[in-house]
């Protein structure tokens, strides 16, 4: 298996396989209703922001490994959610699901001679580069996972 087939089996277990850290984000995304996912604990992103965070960059480098100069997401960097419904968290578990296929999209159309190139104008190689998206999107889904562990506990002391 090439390393590029390997980042975007990575990339698809992070979404909804059985990756070696955890329960796949799916998993953890899986009874958290709108209103948790919009709640924050202290100074923390929300769930909700978090999941608009992962999305956004994650077509963000679609986009950049497809030769398109974008600098950051259109809805920013932790976008906040526009209302609090079931429909609209649907909506962003779907933008989710659909960044991640978008990205592993944009990773297949590079050739594995690629991989030790200097990635666009960076210090920096395309394997590096895909790397960190793993990483990236390994380190939030973790947070969400910590979020969700801490529900039941905020829920119970506000009751």
């Amino acid at each position: 298996m090439t390393e590029k087939q390997q980042i975007i089996d990575e990339l698809r277990s992070i979404l909804d396989g059985d990756p070696w850290h955890a329960a796949s984000l799916a998993e953890t995304l899986q009874g958290i209703t709108a209103e948790q996912a919009a709640q924050k604990l202290g100074a923390s992103h929300s769930i909700w922001e978090i999941g608009g965070h992962i999305a956004g960059w994650n077509n963000v480098w679609a986009e950049r490994l497809r030769g398109n100069a974008v600098d950051s997401p259109p809805n920013g960097n932790f976008p906040e959610r526009k209302q609090i419904a079931d429909a609209a968290w649907d909506e962003l578990k779907t933008q989710i699901s659909d960044s991640f296929e978008n990205l592993t999209r944009a990773i297949d159309g590079r050739s594995d001679s690629e991989l030790n190139e200097r990635f666009g104008t960076n210090d920096y190689t395309l394997s590096f580069f895909l790397h960190g998206t793993v990483r990236h999107n390994v380190h939030h889904a973790a947070q969400i996972a910590l979020l969700k562990s801490a529900i039941p506990a905020r829920e119970s002391v506000a009751a």
